[in-house]
């Protein structure tokens, strides 16, 4: 159970995100009144919450809500991805090297364009490699919404609920070989399930229709952010470092990240 101190901390900051989206979205209506709607993520959620279409029209609270899990799943997601990119890039120099090369051929001297970003595929197999190891989401969560029959020594009833355990899907040798807890972003060169012996083993973002909403949105800030902080510094491991991953809904360096950063 919560301290209430805390408690009372949590709700206040809940009351200030939700005014601050409230401010945004009366912003934004403001604007539509007097230019027209935008077609971004906020013009189209106006959008269904002013003329619902075929579908029921959304309230401004669930507008607000929307708002929210698209920033703050994109966020979190995004922070913490790269922060173990920079870890392991930090103890991989030659990847880390091969990554600030590949920056220069695809983005030159040039400002970062986002059709850039696919042309930084060895960025992409980095990424994927550090979602495996280091998943943000080390969970997921699903109900049973009828009766399976997995086995015929095994069932599952309808209403079951069940935790996926991805930090343990993602380094069991079983599916990814004996080099599973070894940073090697080739795995995912020319497989985009990294070589994994089961499609359904390497779930960073969940799957199916509660898949995580901010994944594209992770994908564009990741090679956006990484890319401005390797073509301006190199980097190494602080030797005040602790290696200390905990869960705390996500997976995260309960000490933090200590690194030497060296201007280029």
């Amino acid at each position: 159970m919560m301290h209430p101190k805390k408690a009372l901390e949590a709700r206040k900051l809940g009351q200030e995100i939700n005014q601050l989206f409230l401010s945004l979205i009366d912003e934004r209506r403001k604007m539509i009144r007097g230019s027209g709607p935008q077609n971004d993520l906020l013009g189209l959620l106006l959008k269904q919450s002013e003329h619902g279409g075929f579908t029921k029209s959304l309230t401004t609270k669930e507008v607000v809500d929307e708002c929210k899990t698209f920033f703050f799943g994109g966020h979190e997601t995004t922070a913490l991805a790269i922060t173990w990119t920079m870890l392991l890039l930090a103890t991989h120099q030659d990847w880390q090297d091969q990554l600030r090369e590949e920056i220069r051929e695809v983005v030159g001297d040039k400002e970062i364009d986002v059709n850039m970003l696919s042309g930084l595929k060895k960025m992409g197999w980095v990424m994927n490699e550090v979602l495996r190891l280091y998943p943000s989401a080390p969970n997921a969560q699903r109900q049973a919404k009828a009766d399976i029959q997995v086995s015929h020594d095994l069932s599952i009833p309808s209403g079951t609920n069940m935790w996926i355990d991805i930090v343990g899907m993602h380094h069991d040798p079983a599916l990814w070989g004996d080099d599973v807890n070894e940073f090697k972003p080739e795995r995912f060169k020319d497989n985009i399930h990294g070589g994994c012996k089961h499609k359904m083993g390497y779930l960073p973002f969940g799957f199916g229709g509660r898949m995580c909403i901010g994944r594209n949105l992770t994908f564009l800030e990741y090679k956006i952010v990484l890319s401005l902080i390797l073509s301006r510094f190199s980097f190494t491991i602080s030797p005040t470092y602790c290696h200390s991953p905990s869960i705390v809904l996500s997976l995260r360096p309960s000490d933090g990240l200590p690194l030497v950063l060296q201007p280029l």
